[in-house]
């Protein structure tokens, strides 16, 4: 008599055909590989002829010692992608393993799992950046004291960006093994503009350093939205099948 636990469960899962996978048929193409590198290259190029334009405008209106602060919350928020400790570029080693070996029920688990963990190792780092905060300030940065206090709450608000830049790393990851460089792109591009436009669209309003810190933060949890929403959009295996690796 058949048992009632001997499920499928237990076989391998038969590898997805590759009919029902039109969009993994042309990912080593070289015109798509040529596409992906022009993307590339308007992605990083794009953010610096913003700062061309508002660097001098947020010179003007908040003060070398201030414009000093944001510059080096920016070195710090490019630096903050550190903490995933390469997993964002292990995660797209992998599922683009899985993509070729057309393994797709794999994927889920995969990047749910690397998800979490970088938003542990993000959340970790943005613990150890909140209490470091006053050293940083009052002996790394060196601010002048009337700026000290201003400083220190900027710091505490560039804490909590940590996570958002370590999580969409991996989504990234996934969009690049997914060889939609053009939507990821997409959102890089608003991001990094905004990353220099969203101090400038703050002065109207205020010139502290919290305000402006909180701005940039805001926009870092809007890309982590937009990079979650063209994964699921991109893969929909990654909506239907939400579980983690043992």
């Amino acid at each position: 008599m058949k048992s009632l636990f001997s499920t499928t469960s237990i076989s391998e899962p038969r590898p997805a055909p590759a009919s029902t996978l039109p969009h993994l048929a042309n990912l080593t193409s070289g015109r798509l590989l040529a596409g992906n590198a022009i993307w590339n290259l308007i992605g990083t190029c794009s953010p610096i002829l913003i700062a061309v334009v508002c660097l001098p405008v947020l010179k003007h209106a908040l003060g070398t010692d201030r414009l000093g602060v944001i510059t080096l919350a920016w070195v710090f928020i490019g630096y903050f992608g550190l903490f995933d400790f390469g997993l964002s570029r292990a995660l797209t080693k992998l599922v683009a393993e899985k993509l070729g070996q057309r393994q797709l029920h794999e994927i889920p688990a995969l990047v749910w799992t690397s998800l979490c963990i970088m938003a542990a190792l993000g959340l970790v780092g943005a613990i150890l950046t909140f209490a470091l905060s006053p050293w940083l300030v009052q002996r790394f940065v060196k601010v002048p004291t009337a700026l000290q206090r201003e400083t220190l709450y900027a710091f505490y608000w560039l804490s909590l960006s940590i996570p958002l830049v370590v999580i969409p790393a991996g989504l990234r990851g996934v969009l690049e093994a997914l060889q939609r460089f053009r939507l990821a792109t997409a959102i890089r591009v608003p991001m990094g503009v905004f990353t220099y436009l969203g101090p400038v669209c703050v002065l109207p309003f205020s010139r502290s350093l919290v305000p402006i810190m909180a701005a940039l933060v805001l926009g870092r949890a809007a890309a982590c939205i937009a990079h979650l929403w063209a994964c699921l959009h991109s893969m929909s295996e990654l909506r239907h099948d939400f579980r983690f690796s043992s």
